[in-house]
């Protein structure tokens, strides 16, 4: 397997040096190849982390379970070709087949609650891997550092012309910020979101040919609503500015935030309905995601959930999936399908199994957020909030290891080149003031979102990877070199 793993390294390298279609011929030619090895060293680290520091030996959190579910789907193959099939385009998959094949996943199915389930997704890409993997983490990672890294070039070829900074500077800058170089590095869902964030990004601000522009948006687009199809969806009102800024005459970010502000507006006060599913799916996400980073145990128990904190889980009796109870304790109920707030329920020790659905520990980084309570009022309150916990934490005191200074540290960096780019800024044009106008509003709303349902810092730095991207682009255009030598490239 060692010998396996080098050759199809090698094959990424030099395929990386030699052929030019996977590189951008400006750079040195040895640029992408030495980079794609820095993200397989980032790779490995990561690797270590979810296994020894998280895992304790063993791949855990997201990436054991992406590898487990994942072999769990390559195996219905061997079984069911025309099943595994179904299960990958998801034409034919039934609630039966997910109960006869995949009986064990837990991110397959996740519910009516979920509008698209980009968990599926990861889980189809890596169950493709498995075919030439044999089953080892090194060459899922191989792959996805591969697709990491052409999301860094996407981003290099939009961003380049829009900036006056050398491109050297330009295209490490995108590959080493810490978080996209951690995260883009993963077996986890980032790499993919890079990509498509590139490509999109390159269909909106490049000036590739009209039909160029399409194709690579449509496949960007694509690929965030099916593996971050939170951040396609805050690309919509940008697009629709974008779209106010090219028709109107005079005056066009102005003219355009008011076209925004009048469409939500009319949108909120005569669709009553979408308003409410929108809040209620906000406040469901955040719902869930507080009980996964409290920590715990969930059991089925018929048609809801039973909860019980992690100081409540040595009053269970084990046998594999299987719990019961060793004496009489209070708990509290989920009720399935819906976000209303756990009620509590005294069990009584009457031998009495359930079948455990989820167990994980208190979050190291978890942080409490103001409860959304499906309320439009709070959810505007919790604004200052939740625009703090995306754009800042952690910060130092907050809970949590080593990676926060990490994070707290590139947050520092980032704002310090922004404002570092404000002190030094150029005489903008209408394009590029209207592009910067673009990005600040596409930050803030996924920062709003992020902020809103996310109450793990861990998770906060992972998501906000495409925001703190918008911050340095931003900055980039904003900054203007004083070296008399420099060209603009």
């Amino acid at each position: 397997m060692i010998v396996y793993t080098i050759v199809l390294f090698l094959m990424f390298f030099l395929g990386l040096r030699y052929w030019r279609l996977l590189s951008v011929s400006e750079l040195n030619p040895w640029t992408f190849p030495i980079a794609f090895a820095l993200k397989v060293g980032m790779a490995f680290c990561f690797l270590f982390v979810y296994t020894q520091v998280l895992g304790h030996g063993t791949l855990s959190e997201d990436a054991g379970v992406f590898m487990r579910e994942s072999r769990m789907l390559y195996d219905v193959f061997w079984e069911s070709p025309g099943t595994y099939f179904k299960f990958l385009t998801g034409v034919g998959e039934t609630q039966p087949l997910i109960a006869t094949y995949l009986p064990e996943t837990t991110h397959w199915d996740v519910g009516a609650q979920s509008l698209i389930n980009d968990n599926k997704n990861i889980l189809r890409v890596h169950s493709l891997i498995h075919f030439i993997s044999f089953n080892s983490e090194i060459i899922h990672a191989l792959v996805c550092c591969f697709v990491g890294l052409m999301g860094v070039k996407q981003l290099y070829i939009t961003i380049k012309p829009m900036v006056f900074i050398r491109k050297e500077v330009v295209f490490w800058t995108l590959l080493l910020l810490p978080s996209v170089f951690f995260w883009s590095s993963s077996i986890l869902k980032e790499p993919f979101m890079l990509l498509g964030l590139g490509l999109f990004l390159r269909g909106v601000f490049h000036d590739d040919s009209l039909r160029k522009k399409w194709l690579l948006g449509i496949i960007g687009g694509l690929l965030l609503l099916g593996f971050k199809p939170y951040v396609i969806f805050m690309f919509i009102p940008v697009l629709l500015f974008l779209l106010a800024t090219r028709w109107l005459p005079k005056f066009k970010i102005v003219g355009g935030i008011l076209i925004l502000t009048v469409l939500a507006s009319i949108a909120f006060s005569l669709f009553p309905g979408p308003r409410e599913k929108a809040i209620h799916t906000i406040s469901r996400k955040q719902f869930d995601f507080v009980q996964v980073g409290r920590g715990g145990l969930h059991v089925y128990a018929d048609s809801v959930f039973y909860y019980f904190r992690t100081d409540q889980i040595s009053a269970l009796h084990r046998d594999h999936d299987t719990v019961w109870l060793k004496h009489d304790i209070d708990a509290q109920i989920l009720k399935l399908g819906q976000i209303s707030d756990p009620v509590p329920i005294h069990l009584e020790a009457d031998g009495e199994r359930w079948i455990k659905y989820f167990e994980n520990t208190q979050s190291n980084g978890f942080i409490p957020v103001t409860p959304i309570n499906n309320s439009y009022r709070q959810l505007v309150k919790n604004i200052p909030e939740a625009l703090y916990h995306a754009l800042l934490r952690p910060i130092p005191g907050d809970p949590g290891g080593a990676m926060n200074w990490i994070a707290f540290i590139e947050t520092v960096l980032l704002f310090s080149a922004l404002v570092w780019a404000i002190a030094q800024r150029k005489k903008l044009n209408e394009r590029e003031t209207i592009r910067i106008a673009a990005l600040i509003l596409f930050a803030i709303l996924l920062s709003l979102i992020i902020g809103w349902t996310t109450p793990v810092l861990g998770a906060i730095a992972r998501y906000r990877i495409p925001v703190y991207l918008a911050i340095l682009i931003i900055a980039g255009i904003l900054y203007q070199q004083k070296s008399k030598t420099l060209k603009h490239e």
